[in-house]
């Protein structure tokens, strides 16, 4: 597991070999910002200045370069929108 994430919420589940961290050796201050009760299936990489949303699902081996808005299911390579959660009440 290599985390360089900004920030990691409360709640959240990481599986394991997954990547969060800068997408260029140019931009090292981009890092991730994973919300509260987010997803993060194995093997997914998370690269750069991007926000995953609260209660998001990232899919195993998806590779995500672009925001995730809250409550949304991803996955893929590169990551697409596949679905919505239920946000809780």
């Amino acid at each position: 597991m290599i985390l360089v994430a900004q920030w990691i919420g409360d709640d959240v589940t990481i599986r394991q070999n997954t990547t969060f961290g800068i997408a260029r050796l140019d931009a090292l201050q981009d890092r991730p910002v994973i919300g509260d009760r987010v997803e993060i299936g194995a093997g997914a990489v998370i690269l750069g200045a991007v926000s995953i949303g609260d209660d998001a699902i990232v899919g195993a081996n998806s590779v995500v370069r672009r925001d995730v808005a809250p409550g949304t299911i991803v996955g893929g390579v590169p990551a697409q929108v596949i679905g919505r959660t239920e946000l809780p009440i």
